[in-house]
């Protein structure tokens, strides 16, 4: 790893990685309502947004730097911004923690009636402290990294027509799951794009899945960042396995 680097992270101690979280708004004025209940959320009108602090209701969230360790001339701390857009509200935040963290903190605040969380856009790089152009980038709006034509948008029916072909070729459950556990592993070794689109099914399956999707991919950022370029989710998530079944097994 080259020393005259330095990792840029969040004052809460999360490498910086941008996050755009979207919701589809059914309900603007009770959305809206929900903020205007909460001390953490204040109406920005310069930048015509929502800025959530680090502060009241949010200070109980923990991260690896958490609100009683911040020093005093740093709070409150603003940890996102929401925005409207047609019928869509953007939430912005600068790590994969604090979206975890953002999505739960306002489903418990947030009428699902009034607005639901569809998918999210994540940056899978970090970035260089010493690289004065990483400093401009980082600064919201993420329009830079998130309103551009080469983000990787997954399309749910290529992707069952895929599972589908691999089925057709084989006849026996066995062979089929085979050839599929290949394909995902194939796909697993490919480099991950610097920009993905991640549907979320957080309220069918619950928010662990996006947990584990966004761990992974933070840690494959890190081991490129230390120079372990070849750095893979297959490899990532077979060593993790691996060492599992070492903890509690006998092997």
């Amino acid at each position: 790893m080259k020393s005259d680097r330095y990792l840029i992270t969040t004052l809460t101690g999360e490498a910086q990685q941008p996050v755009r979280i979207y919701y589809q708004v059914f309900n603007q004025k009770t959305v809206i309502g929900a903020f205007q209940k909460l001390k953490c959320v204040y109406f920005e009108s310069q930048l015509n947004r929502w800025r959530w602090e680090y502060e009241h209701e949010a200070k109980k969230l923990r991260f690896e730097i958490s609100y009683n360790q911040l020093s005093k001339e740093h709070r409150p701390i603003v940890i996102g911004d929401f925005f409207f857009r047609d019928n869509e509200m953007l939430l912005e935040v600068r790590s994969f923690e604090r979206a975890v963290k953002a999505i739960e903190f306002f489903d418990k605040r947030i009428n699902r009636r009034a607005a639901k969380v569809t998918k999210i856009r994540i940056v899978n790089r970090l970035f260089d402290g010493n690289d004065p152009s990483n400093k401009e980038l980082l600064q919201p709006p993420y329009d830079y990294f998130f309103d551009r034509d080469d983000i990787l948008i997954p399309d749910p029916n290529e992707t069952a027509k895929l599972m589908a072909e691999i089925s057709s070729q084989h006849s026996d459950l066995e062979g089929r799951l085979a050839a599929l556990q290949a394909c995902w592993s194939e796909k697993a070794k490919q480099p991950l794009p610097e920009i993905e689109e991640i549907p979320l099914y957080i309220y069918e399956e619950g928010i662990g899945r996006l947990k584990a999707a966004l761990t992974f991919r933070n840690i494959e950022a890190l081991q490129h960042w230390q120079d372990n370029k070849n750095a893979n989710q297959f490899d990532l998530m077979e060593s993790v396995i691996d060492s599992f079944l070492k903890d509690n097994y006998e092997i």
